[in-house]
């Protein structure tokens, strides 16, 4: 797979699965729920299927692993950074990714939880439920994890919960500008703006912060993606949400992020 089709792949499975959480899908909505733009979700799911030369040939083999050993081998990178007061870690050596969040938000470790029931605890129902089981279906086979602030749903005129999803993706490494170029051209074909861009370290890391919004459906969406670099691979965690007043707690989560 080129250097392009990789940053694609993670760019759109990123922006995908936080966006699936705000639709309906298919036929039905939710009250208060807008329907999904089909076209990108289904986009970014078929490329993240399809994996190439320089990404890991089979599901499930994105991160370590199930069993994978926590010991840090060659370019792995520090021990995970302090958590802050009334945050929790989720994610692990079998995620190849670990994050920060706040104790209150459920989370999923898609390497061993139950995602139905899961996802129930998180609130969703209805035609929002199923088609949020579809997106993150490709999550459990990068090994991901997702959590998910089941309040904000219920205050969002949308229904549409914060949430976070993280996943890392085997492959070649590139610069971090082209990281940046690339990924920022790839939003902007899915009518995304993209707000801000930099490089910044995230502990010892270099890593890029991508800020960007998008409209689906009349429900208007902003994200921030982190990449984070790290041996063959690349964590990407993506933090989604319909409401304002958000991103310096997503700067605040953004610092927590260790691979493993």
């Amino acid at each position: 797979m080129s250097e392009r089709h990789h940053v694609v792949t993670m760019t759109l499975l990123g922006l995908c699965l936080g966006a699936s959480t705000a639709c309906g899908g298919g036929s039905g909505t939710v009250t208060g729920a807008a329907p999904a733009a089909p076209a990108a979700l289904a986009r970014g799911l078929d490329l993240a299927r399809s994996p190439g030369p320089g990404q890991s040939p089979e599901p499930g083999t994105s991160g370590p692993g199930p069993g994978a050993s926590a010991t840090p081998g060659p370019g792995s990178p520090e021990g995970a950074a302090p958590v802050p007061e009334g945050f929790k870690r989720i994610g692990g050596p079998a995620n190849g990714v670990t994050v920060a969040v706040p104790k209150e938000w459920v989370a999923l470790d898609l390497t061993k939880d139950d995602l139905d029931k899961g996802l129930k605890e998180s609130g969703l129902t209805g035609p929002t439920l199923e088609q949020a089981k579809k997106s993150l279906r490709t999550l459990v086979d990068n090994n991901g994890i997702w959590a998910s602030d089941t309040d904000s749903a219920k205050t969002s005129r949308n229904g549409f919960p914060t949430n976070l999803n993280a996943f890392c993706q085997a492959g070649r490494q590139i610069s971090m500008e082209q990281l940046i170029s690339e990924t920022r051209s790839q939003l902007e074909q899915l009518n995304a703006k993209v707000v801000e861009t930099k490089k910044m370290r995230i502990g010892s890391r270099e890593a890029a912060r991508i800020v960007y919004s998008f409209e689906t459906n009349g429900v208007s969406v902003r994200g921030t993606q982190y990449y984070v670099p790290v041996a063959e691979r690349t964590c990407i965690v993506t933090l989604s949400t319909d409401t304002g007043g958000k991103q310096e707690l997503f700067d605040r989560i953004g610092e927590t992020i260790r691979p493993v």
